[in-house]
């Protein structure tokens, strides 16, 4: 098994976290849980087979995928697919990344998950075709590089007051509400909240949950002596009850069910129907 990542040069880095890259991967199980993080997932499949997502309750099939897609800012988890022999390359923009490289406002892209061809047309099938062809990692995430530098140029890129704001959301995700920044920008909340879900792909108040809960994933990932109504208080939370509740909410699982599972990788929580 190959697994790979790669930090983008300047000035994708500026919208990027990291290009990532797997190939001859199995999993000892069919569906996972991906958990919600705030931003956008551009995934393309490097070999001929269907992926799926399917009803988080009923695990019936819901959508197909085959080539490559853009996965939404969620504000709940989704239910995917694994496959034997997997092999994908993928792009992890930051919070707001991917506006600079798709004309439709990311709002549109919110809980769902989307063919790339809608937005790339045949420029996904080329760029899929060129990184089959490609025979190592590095010369992949190379390609990958030129093709969003490309689609990069010209755009616009995050307005400066969302910038603003996601920077001071990030920094202290214990947030209770959006009304703190109000004051560190010249918008109106109604004219920040839609700016903000348009370039985000979610509200403000949604982000700051997401947010939470991910400061949460990495406290239990962290911690060796967990106490549940401390980290509740550390990440945020009212209380442990307030806790537990947007945990399952976002994750299927109560805290204590998840640190049980201990998913090797922290946002992908397998499934054993």
């Amino acid at each position: 098994m190959i697994v790979a990542t790669h930090i983008p040069r300047a000035p994708l880095n500026q919208s990027i976290e990291l290009f990532w890259f797997h190939e001859g991967l199995n999993s000892p199980h069919q569906l996972e849980r991906v958990l919600p993080e705030g931003s956008v997932e551009l995934i393309i499949n490097l070999r001929d087979q269907n992926r799926h997502t399917f009803d988080p309750v009923s695990y019936q099939p819901q959508q197909s995928y085959r080539r490559s897609w853009l996965s939404g800012p969620h504000s709940k988890f989704i239910v995917i697919d694994t496959a034997p022999n997997a092999s994908m390359i993928g792009v992890h923009f930051k919070p707001s990344g991917a506006n600079a490289f798709f004309a439709t406002p990311l709002s549109e892209l919110r809980n769902n998950v989307v063919a790339l061809d809608v937005f790339w047309n045949g420029a996904a099938a080329s760029l899929r075709d060129q990184l089959l062809e490609a025979p190592t990692p590095a010369d992949k995430f190379r390609i990958l590089e030129d093709a969003l530098l490309a689609r990069q140029r010209g755009r616009e890129l995050t307005h400066p007051a969302v910038r603003v704001a996601l920077d001071y959301f990030i920094r202290q995700p214990q947030i209770m509400s959006v009304g703190a920044i109000t004051d560190k920008i010249s918008l109106s909340p109604r004219h920040f909240i839609e700016l903000f879900n348009d370039q985000v792909g979610i509200t403000p108040k949604v982000f700051c949950r997401v947010r939470r809960f991910q400061r949460a994933i990495y406290e239990i990932q962290r911690r060796r002596n967990l106490r549940w109504a401390e980290l509740a208080t550390d990440c945020g939370y009212y209380d442990q009850a307030h806790f537990i509740c947007e945990f399952k909410e976002f994750c299927g699982l109560t805290p204590v069910d998840y640190l049980n599972q201990a998913p090797e990788y922290p946002n992908f929580v397998p499934i054993f129907a």
